[in-house]
């Protein structure tokens, strides 16, 4: 027994090893068991990560699809990049597991358009958005913490979204994190809000992506995360929630997440308290910005980091820092000298205390912290003047803030007594909305006009008004400031303040005036009446009386009125006492460009600060210039567009300053320099083109000798060609044209270049005779005596250094000048300085001395003071000394004083030789890159181990290299290789007219890196061919490119090398290419200007219009499939080109062929039919003459057929009918899409699933029968169609009909009578014969359907599912009763097409638009019912066809549709004009507001959008759950006609206990909705009257508008829910009463006995058998039951009733089902009677204990009565005894 028992567990335990490890336990096998079955092989080995290869159409689709893509762009020709994507193959797994999808490609075209020029590079998209990356490549880890970095996610103005995956690597490598966590995508999908939760995110997060740069300014990342599993791991409760991460801890925010200011002081404040470490927060200079702006309470401690003083003072300080939060003051530092000068701090360090944006610089010690916390504690609790620097004044006056700034001297007695005084109103100030500061700086009181402190200034909107009053007074003074708050008087202003507001505001109108004069006080007072409007209008308005300001702008009358718009001035000629007028013109002027009227001093001042200025000299009087200036009113506009400013002037006196005899005459002035117009003036179309050209173009300007004689007093370099008088088509005028062309050059060398007519000036010059050319250096002329019309030799006289030179002094050039001399010259001194710089001067001096010297050296001396020179040229600081040798570079590190040492210096390195490979700097070696036609460059890094000693063995083939003419350089600039796509040092670039070729061989070996050098030199490919030869090629070659350029031109060597990198490879392609310089045949193909290059394919020929500097660019076009394809044939192709098509298309099909084959020619012609249908299903179709290539891909027998598609690695054999083309075409579509290349037909629930659970479905509804008919129709057509081909194939009818007798399946076939189907044929054509008239018309649903196949793969690549269905009751449920129809579904959302369905771009468009945008949808009848009862808040535009402003509307509608989804409201649009009239529309267009089902009738401007939003949004209308509905009287009617039971509380807005009341009913709302009770509010005198409403407030409760008044006490809600839902009210007396499920189960729980009659709408076996149920409403009453009614199948199921109508009794919640007839209403009461009345019926247990009962008291009495005792013998009587 014991040893079965072990047998049995023995077994059990074996069974249960064997079933937990399968494969890896063995029990012991007994005798003919079967052998253990063989262990499972290994599991596969994972794929070496790889990084995905797509083209451009896979990575439009994976940016479409995917949030977080990185691209690796790479090029063939780069060697670097096979190493970079070694390196980054390493990264692949992390980035997927990060949910980074990592791809490369090779298309240059497209990389162009994300702006990569340089290869290989790598870009981050995020939401599509690009970034590219520019840190070393070749750092894997460095990528990888890029792509998952906050930074690279960082979106401008928006939260990033994150996965859990990243979001926890953010958390852990920033200190700051603002994490918003939504719910998942599932529960809110993007734009749908109908859930509470999902509109309270969405609310949430439009209003937080306000503060995201704020966030980021102050070092706080802010992501949001969709994850809803990630939330409840961290127990958040309720989503949306704010969790802050602060060093990896966790805080929760507790507020109002849609308050963002809020937020982000809560993130502020949070940002520093608690930290473990007692430091105080560095911050940038823009984080310091938005700290002043959002802190209340701010401290800043500037200081610098290497100054010893700053860090002392920084110990010190961070003691109190603990102590500044507790009083919730914010202490930062910041490092940054240019913030501090920004502030005005001149010292380091220095503390400044910011009390709501106005700061306080502190002047005590700042090495007593105590001292600093007193002080701080002290600005917190009480109210002082802040002292400000300058620059912070300047900042709060461009803000507009309304200041009283107080200029005082802190070491004058009176300005402190005046301080004192202030100090008492500084909080009244505060009260008035005056911030009140002081400025303790002479400078700037000067800069405003004050000679004298303390001075008082008053700043609104940046217009400033001195205080003349005593200072000392200060309730005089607050009474001034609060008459400046609110009075409308003109400012007066000092001329320092006039120019700082004409500089600083846009529109400025100034009245100079005199205050002591009568007319000026009385325009005064006529113009104070429009300070107000002009205010309105942005245009400050101010005053100033000051004559000497008034005659610097040419005002010689007082007063007068200058409107300045942008600092051009306009002088007003009108009346100033007629004040209307005047508000008029200025308006006029601000709104409309007009010439304005300026004196001649307004034209010095517009000259000198003006770029480009056109100035009309005039006469008023003269009626021709009053209509020439007219006609150039008409330019004004586009002059301003251009940035041309243009005025005019009435002053014959200043045009002769000009030498302008005659007017009007026009001088344009760019940057100073003045040029005449002598065309005609009234041609305003030739003076626009004039100036156009002036301003863009590089011209000779035209001048008189006045000006000429400004012009060389005030220039170095002027060349000035004196033309005499000169008449169109003169020699002169020709040679003045051939000059022109050398103008650009002398611009570029800073060189002026005028003409003049004029003769006066030029015999001051000895020019005898016309025309001379005279070059002015420093005024000193210097005549050309060569020949003028050779303009290559003028330019070369004067740009030669002989020329240029000025005897006894350094040259001054410019940047051009300095590219041109060390291009030009082999030996350069420069020295580098800046403008202004006192010890660059000294050194000059020093310089001057060795000039000379350097000149007999032959060595040029220059010096520059460029803007930004020391960058462009690389340079370590400024003043620099440089010395330059074949444009090699070396700068002197010396003492540049010592004069006599720098020249030993410059000497030395003049006579010595270079050894060496030379050192370039960036400037330098883009120079050479661009000079040099063969140059090899060696980059190298500081911290390559191996780049000395390679560099070393690389010295000893420089001198070689230089014997072949090709510069040797090297270069540790690792940022310039980085651009050029080098990360991995060292590596060797060899440069060929400016195309980089890069060395991938060994470096070690420097005869491998000679030969490899020379061999590129030397390689020179491509054919250079003749006309003669172009023909014969043309010809012959099946692919010919042509590269056609000019023999002369200096480009063309660095066009051709790039193409012969690329000949190799375009041969593989059989592409042959060449190259012509033949004019003649280079115009003939369309190439006027070569380079240029023709594609001929078979002698058809395109022109290539992209880079020709880019040759893989070129490369790609010319293999491209689209430009490779010659006929309408099928191409044939060799393998390059097939590998080629193959990477670039996703589904390609192949016939290999061979010439030897027979059977070939007749399938390649049966295979040519159907290529194009192939292409239009996109399949490429090509051939292949290749046996073994075919073998390759497993064809052994030709011809075959072979495709190819991107889901398989191996391609499919067809093993068909080679000569059934239609065959082909259908295994070849049902290869591409095995689902078939049609639209997936739906029905029933899974369509109505489909359309609910989809974000984007459209949905074909067509008909049936019909289409069915149709189809078959068509079928029949097609088969006999084809039968009838096969018979005249056979050799005619009657030989057909002969072998037809003998082939009955074929007689059929055929509809012969004789066949078997002869009879079915005849029914079909029967029954198509009888639908011939259905047909006709359901052949559109068919013709729309094949149209609607073609666009099913575009809408599916969009992400919207295309479905059709034959359903009626779907389509009934929508509303569709026309067919076809085209419904698209967003997120249960119906939208009809409106459109033609044929036209199926049109329908993919509008999809697509659908898909993309928000759009309002157009619904029908049935869909808006169904909206109505399902969508809490629906806005439904009701509109008609053929209406204009209906169409106006919609548009505006559209624009606020997104907001409308923000809020929760859907929008929608239908056309139904008898559905309107049931909403009381009456006119078109109208808006109607659904809430809840409720409707409410937009009675306001429907094109104004924006009213409508406000009405939709507005509390009044929007009302949200809870919350009790207001209504109007009408709506009041509609709701009691149309709601059963009716709650209406009747209040007044002047109610103090109303709002109460409200409250306590507000929270019954929701429960009253439950049981079917619709509440809402009501403030109408009128209604109350209406329904007999005595008292207000008042509660009334009607039930089929039987109204009931409530007297209970309205405070309290539970008494009033409960009133509401009690029997006795709810009860109408002889009617049945509705109820709900909520309802039904109140009323079980209260009443014993209940009857329910379940029943259904619009059914007629329930309307019959409820209006006899109606007749024994009272009599069930009486029995004490209650009578109710519910139409709700799903809740009549619970009580286990299947078919309605049916009655069910309750008898204490116990259900029993009444199975008669309940038309028969006696029978129905007679059942409900019995129920009532039955005794209670006794179970078994019942039974049980009355028996038991029973038996005891039978027991007993038993008992009782056979142990009853004997009795006792009677007592005998006595007498008995």
């Amino acid at each position: 027994m014991t040893f079965t028992r072990l047998k049995t567990l023995t077994l059990l335990v074996c069974t249960l090893l064997a079933l937990s490890f399968p494969g890896y336990v063995n029990c012991a096998n007994k005798k003919g068991s079967q052998p253990a079955a063989a262990a499972p092989p290994p599991p596969p080995l994972e794929p070496e990560a790889v990084i995905e290869e797509v083209n451009a159409k896979q990575l439009e689709k994976l940016l479409a699809d995917k949030d977080y893509v990185a691209v690796f762009w790479y090029a063939r020709s780069c060697v670097t990049c096979d190493k970079v994507l070694a390196e980054l193959e390493k990264i692949d797994d992390d980035t997927d597991s990060f949910g980074v999808d990592f791809v490369k490609i090779n298309d240059k075209r497209l990389a162009k358009q994300y702006g990569i020029k340089n290869f290989p590079a790598l870009t981050y998209f995020r939401e599509k958005e690009p970034i590219i990356y520019d840190g070393d490549l070749m750092d894997e880890e460095g990528v990888l913490d890029f792509l998952t970095s906050l930074e690279a996610m960082d979106l401008p103005d928006r939260i990033e979204e994150v996965n859990a995956k990243i979001l926890l690597k953010i958390i852990e490598d920033t200190d700051f994190v603002a994490v918003l966590f939504c719910p998942d995508h599932e529960t809110c999908p993007p734009r749908v809000m109908d859930k509470q939760q999902c509109r309270k995110c969405a609310k949430a997060l439009q209003e937080l992506e306000n503060i995201d740069d704020e966030a980021d300014q102050l070092g706080i990342g802010f992501v949001k995360i969709h994850d809803e599993a990630l939330a409840d791991e961290y127990n958040l409760g309720n989503l949306p929630a704010l969790v802050y991460y602060r060093h990896q801890t966790p805080i929760i925010y507790e507020g109002e997440l849609q308050r963002e200011e809020d937020v982000l002081e809560w993130l502020v404040q949070n940002k520093s308290t608690g930290d473990e470490d007692d430091v105080i927060e560095d911050v940038t200079s823009k984080t310091l910005s938005t700290l002043i702006s959002n802190i209340d309470n701010l401290v800043v401690l500037f200081y610098d980091h290497g100054n010893d003083d700053s860090m002392t003072v920084l110990e010190e300080l961070e003691q109190i820092d603990d102590d500044c939060d507790k009083h919730g003051i914010q202490f930062v530092k910041i490092d940054d000298v240019k913030a501090a000068s920004d502030y005005g701090i001149e010292s380091i360090p220095a503390i400044v205390y910011f009390e709501k944006e106005i700061p306080n610089v502190y002047d005590g010690d700042l090495m007593d912290e105590e001292q600093i916390l007193k002080w701080l504690l002290g600005q917190l609790e009480h109210d002082e003047i802040e002292d400000v620097t300058d620059e912070m004044l300047d900042t709060m006056i461009k803000e507009g803030r309304v200041i009283a700034v107080l200029f005082y001297d802190n070491n004058d007695k009176k300005s402190q007594k005046v301080l004192e005084e202030l100090e008492n109103i500084d909080d009244e100030c505060d009260a008035l909305g005056i911030t009140f500061v002081k400025i303790d700086n002479p400078e700037e009181a000067v800069e405003y006009g004050i000679n004298k402190v303390p001075k008082l200034i008053y700043f609104e909107k940046g217009i400033p008004t001195i205080y003349e009053g005593n200072l000392e007074d200060e309730e005089k003074l607050l009474k001034w400031l609060e008459t400046q708050t609110s009075s409308d008087q003109i400012e007066d202003i000092t001329d320092e303040m006039l120019d700082l507001i004409i500089e600083k505001m846009p529109h400025v109108a100034v009245l100079f005036y005199d205050k002591d004069q009568k007319k000026s006080q009385k325009v005064l007072g006529e113009l104070e009446n429009i300070d107000d409007e002009c205010d309105q209008n942005d245009i400050a308005f101010v005053k100033i009386d000051d004559d000497k300001e008034a005659k610097e702008w040419g005002i010689d009358e007082i007063p007068s009125i200058v409107l300045f718009e942008r600092g051009i001035p306009h002088i007003y000629e009108g009346d100033l006492m007629k004040e209307d007028e005047l508000l008029g013109w200025l308006v006029h002027q601000k709104r409309y460009s007009e010439i304005p009227e300026v004196t001649d001093e307004m034209k010095d001042k517009l000259v000198e600060n003006t770029e480009h200025l056109a100035v009309i000299f005039y006469d008023k009087d003269d009626k021709q210039d009053m209509r020439i200036l007219n006609e150039l009113e008409n330019i004004d506009d586009e002059l301003e567009k251009e940035g041309i400013v243009i005025v005019r002037i009435d002053n014959a006196a200043e045009a002769k300053e000009y030498g302008l005899d005659h007017l009007p005459a026009l001088i344009y002035f760019e940057n100073k320099i003045p040029a005449l117009y002598e065309g005609d003036l009234m041609n305003e179309d030739e003076v626009l083109e004039w100036l156009l050209v002036q301003k863009k173009t590089a011209t000779i300007e035209e001048v008189t000798d006045e000006i000429l004689v400004n012009l060389i007093n005030e220039h170095e370099y002027v060349v000035v060609f004196f033309t005499g008088p000169c008449e169109p088509g003169e020699p002169c005028d020709h040679t003045l044209a051939a000059l022109e062309s050398i103008d650009d050059e002398l611009d570029e060398a800073g060189i002026i270049f005028v003409t003049t007519e004029d003769t006066g000036i030029s015999k001051k010059y000895n020019v005898k005779s016309y025309p001379r050319l005279v070059f002015f250096r420093n005024r000193d002329p210097l005549h050309f005596t060569g020949d003028l019309d050779d303009e290559d030799e003028v330019l070369a006289w004067i740009t030669d250094d002989e020329t240029l030179e000025i005897p006894g002094k350094i040259e001054e050039v410019n940047v051009k000048m300095l590219d041109k001399i060390l291009a030009e010259n082999d030996h350069v001194v420069v020295f580098f300085y800046a403008e202004g710089d006192k010890k660059a001067q000294k050194i000059l001096n020093e310089l001057e001395n060795i000039d000379d010297e350097c000149e007999e050296k032959d060595i040029d001396f220059v010096k520059t003071s460029d803007d930004d020179i020391d960058k462009e040229y690389d340079l370590p600081g400024l003043p620099a000394l440089a010395f330059y040798r074949h444009k090699f570079r070396t700068i002197y590190t010396g003492d540049l004083m010592k004069e006599e040492e720098i020249l030993e210096w410059v000497i030395d390195l003049h006579e010595s030789t270079a050894d060496v490979i030379e050192s370039v700097d960036r400037k330098t070696l883009q120079v050479l890159i661009n000079d040099v036609e063969h140059l090899a460059v060696f980059f190298y890094d500081d911290d390559c181990e191996t780049c000395p000693g390679i560099l070393e063995e690389l010295e000893n083939i420089d001198d070689d290299t230089d014997k072949h003419g090709i510069q040797f350089v090297k270069s540790n600039d690792v940022k310039l290789a980085h651009e050029i796509g080098i990360f991995a040092f060292p590596a060797l670039v060899y440069y060929e007219t400016g195309v980089p070729i890069m060395y991938d061989g060994n470096l070690d070996s420097n005869n491998e890196v000679f030969n490899w050098i020379l061999e590129q030199k030397a390689d020179q490919s491509i054919e250079l061919i003749n006309r003669d030869q172009l023909i014969e090629y043309i010809g012959t070659k099946d692919f010919l490119a042509v590269v056609f350029y000019k023999e002369d031109d200096p480009d063309s060597p660095r066009v051709l090398r790039h193409i012969e990198l690329i000949d190799d490879e375009a041969i593989e392609y059989g592409i042959y290419v060449v190259k012509m310089h033949d004019k003649l045949m280079a115009k003939k193909y369309g190439f006027r200007n070569p380079p240029g290059i023709t594609y001929f394919r078979k002698g058809k020929y395109i022109n290539y219009d992209g880079d020709i500097d880019d040759e893989e660019e070129v490369l790609d076009w010319l293999t491209s499939p689209a430009n490779m394809e010659m006929t309408d044939h099928i191409e044939q192709v060799n393998r390059k080109m097939f590998e080629k098509i193959r990477k670039n298309s996703d589904y390609v099909a192949v016939i290999f062929y061979s010439d030897e084959c027979k059977q070939c020619p007749r399938v390649l012609a049966e295979v040519e039919h159907i290529d194009d249908d192939a292409d239009n299903a996109g399949i490429d179709f090509v051939k292949i003459d290749d046996k073994q290539m075919a073998k390759e891909y497993g064809v052994f027998a030709l011809p075959a057929i072979v495709f190819f598609k991107p889901t398989s690695k191996e391609p499919v054999i067809y093993a068909g009918d080679l000569y059934e083309e239609e065959q082909i075409l259908s295994w070849l579509l049902t290869q591409k899409d095995p689902s078939g290349d049609v639209i997936e037909d739906l029905e029933g629930e899974r369509l109505v699933h489909l359309i609910e659970e989809s974000g984007s479905i459209a949905v074909y509804f067509w008909n049936k029968t019909k289409c069915d008919i149709c189809n078959s129709k068509a079928v029949r057509k097609a088969r006999l169609k084809k039968e009838r081909e096969q018979q005249q194939q056979d050799g005619g009818t009657a030989s057909a009909a002969a072998a037809f007798g003998s082939d009955p399946e074929a007689a059929a076939a055929a509809g012969e009578p004789g066949g078997a189907g002869g009879g079915d044929g005849a029914a079909t054509d029967a029954m198509a014969s009888k639908h011939d008239d259905d047909a006709d018309g359901c052949e559109q649903c068919t013709k729309v359907l094949e149209e609607l196949e073609n666009i099913d793969d575009d809408c599916d690549k969009h992400g919207i599912t295309f479905v059709k269905t034959r359903d009626f009751s779907v389509a009934d449920g929508y509303g569709v009763h026309e067919y076809p129809a085209l419904v698209y579904f967003e997120g249960g959302i119906p939208n009809v097409f409106e459109g033609e369905l044929s036209e199926e771009e049109e329908v993919l468009q509008w999809l697509i638009t659908q898909k993309t945008e928000d759009r309002i949808e157009l619904i029908t009848r049935q869909m808006l019912e169904t909206m109505v009862e399902e969508t809490q808040y629906l806005a439904v535009y009701f509109y008609k066809i053929n209406c204009n402003i209906c169409d106006q509307i919609l548009e505006g509608l559209e624009l606020i549709d997104d907001e409308c989804d923000v809020f929760g409201i859907h929008m929608v649009k239908i056309q139904d004009p008898q559905l309107a009239k049931r909403y009381s529309i009456k006119t078109f267009p109208a808006l109607v507001y659904f809430r809840n089902g409720n409707p409410l009738l937009f009675e306001g401007d429907l094109q104004n959008e924006q009213s409508v939003l406000e009405w939709l949004i507005d509390d009044d209308n929007r009302e949200l759950a809870d919350e009790i509905e207001e209504v109007n009287e009408r709506m009041l009617d509609r709701l009691m006609a149309e709601s059963t039971l009716l709650v209406v509380f009747f209040y007044d807005d002047d109610c103090a206990e109303c709002e109460e009341i409200l409250e306590e009913l507000e929270e019954i709302d929701g429960e009253a909705d439950m049981f079917g009770i619709d509440f809402v509010k009501i403030t109408s005198v009128e209604a109350a009257k209406k329904y007999e409403v005595v008292n207000i407030p008042s509660l009334v409760y009607f039930r089929k508008q039987v109204p009931v008044l409530y007297d209970g006490d309205m405070h309290q809600h539970d008494k009033v829910i409960t009133w509401l839902t009690s029997q006795d009210v709810f009860e109408i007396k002889n009617e049945i009463e509705e109820v709900n499920r909520k309802m039904l189960d109140k009323l079980l729980e209260e009443n014993e006995f209940i009857s329910v009659f379940f029943y259904e709408h619009n059914q007629p076996d329930s309307v019959a058998a409820l209006e006899k149920l109606e007749n024994i409403d009272s009599e069930t009453d009486n029995l004490d039951i209650t009578f109710v009614k519910m139409a709700d199948s799903r809740y009549a199921k619970k009580w286990g009733v299947t078919k309605l109508p049916a009655m069910v009794y309750f008898r204490r919640r116990f259900p029993s089902i009444y199975r008669g007839d309940l038309l028969s209403e006696d029978e129905v009461l007679e059942w409900l009677r019995k129920n009532r009345f039955r005794q209670p019926e006794l179970n078994i247990f019942m039974y049980a204990l009355i028996a038991l009962a029973v038996a005891f008291v039978v027991y007993t009495a038993f008992l009782l009565q056979c142990f009853k005792p004997a009795p006792p013998p009677p007592v005998q009587h006595p007498k008995q005894s």
